[in-house]
């Protein structure tokens, strides 16, 4: 079912138009996690077992966003709250299955984008789901979060899904990363989780806060990455060009979990974008420790460094959150 690349391109370059709406809360399946009450009031997730060990999936770009390959155990270094960890096991970029949620905003702001990002997302999974392999889910979000389908391999089903959408209501971005971290990421059998945010970026109606957010996708080892619509000029849609906060802050929750951000500007931007995003969710280094102080509570701070390399990116998440007990 794979469409050329032409077609391919043709499509992503309309994502860049998205949005559409939904009506019903979300069903994702799975039973969520063990709540407690945060001082800011929101009801935040526990992760009941102690973090005995810690895996990072780990990107190494040069200037031109290629990945860096052939590297070993000994180029790296891993940092917690800037004590160095000993790196237990080491994997270059193995070919293990990869859990893809799609998450798309479909609030009325972008109304006037959505048909090109039906057939963007359309087009994108069909490009890069392996049958049997890999898994993808999509969700919408406006005033409400909606489960249009959960975890398959079957394009057809996420087609029929994607096409039924409209655009209408608010935005809940943080809502729905949230809870489908919650939901639905946290116990995926593999360390390749990524979540992919369609979206103008700016979150008007969301319970949970950009914090929370990112401490929970932090939990849940989740990378994610977005496309933001802001700049749709050449789709004849009109589009802002001057970053504010809320691209700030989709930037940071992309930054912080190993992920990154794209603001197209023309085609081949777009196309770029998703070429990139495809690789660095395929081609990574996998590097695990067990970390020292295993009940100090608190964020532990992560830096992944190369010894001997130099003008390379390092891309990973930030850290993590060790829950206080009881």
């Amino acid at each position: 079912m794979t469409k050329p690349r032409s077609t391919f391109l043709f499509c992503f370059l309309f994502l860049l138009a998205l949005s559409f709406g939904t009506t019903n809360p979300v069903c994702a399946q799975g039973k969520p996690a063990a709540t407690t009450e945060s001082k800011s009031g929101q009801n935040d997730p526990i992760v009941k077992s102690e973090v005995t060990r810690v895996t990072l999936p780990v990107t190494v770009t040069d200037d031109d966003d290629r990945f860096i390959r052939a590297l070993t155990k000994e180029d790296f270094e891993v940092f917690e709250d800037k004590k160095k960890q000993d790196i237990e096991d080491f994997k270059a970029s193995s070919d293990l299955p990869l859990y893809i949620a799609v998450l798309m905003d479909t609030s009325a702001s972008v109304k006037g984008k959505i048909k090109f990002e039906k057939e963007a997302t359309i087009s994108f999974l069909q490009t890069i789901l392996r049958r049997r392999k890999d898994q993808a889910l999509f969700v919408t979000f406006d005033s409400t979060v909606e489960m249009r389908q959960d975890f398959t391999d079957n394009t057809e089903l996420l087609a029929k899904a994607i096409n039924t959408v409209k655009a209408s209501g608010t935005t809940s971005l943080y809502d729905a990363v949230y809870r489908i971290c919650e939901e639905k990421m946290y116990n995926v059998p593999t360390p390749r989780k990524v979540i992919i945010i369609l979206s103008d970026g700016e979150d008007t109606s969301s319970q949970h806060t950009l914090q929370q957010t990112i401490d929970l996708a932090q939990k849940s080892e989740v990378v994610i990455y977005a496309i933001s619509t802001k700049n749709a000029g050449f789709f004849g849609v009109a589009g802002g060009q001057v970053l504010n906060d809320d691209d700030k802050e989709l930037r940071r929750l992309c930054q912080e979990t190993g992920g990154d951000i794209t603001f197209p500007n023309k085609p081949l931007d777009l196309e770029r974008a998703f070429q990139r995003y495809d690789a660095q969710a395929r081609q990574y280094y996998l590097l695990s420790y067990e970390p020292q102080d295993l009940n100090r509570p608190g964020f532990r701070k992560i830096e992944v460094k190369l010894t001997n390399r130099k003008g390379l990116k390092v891309r990973t998440r930030a850290g993590y959150t060790v829950e206080k007990k009881n």
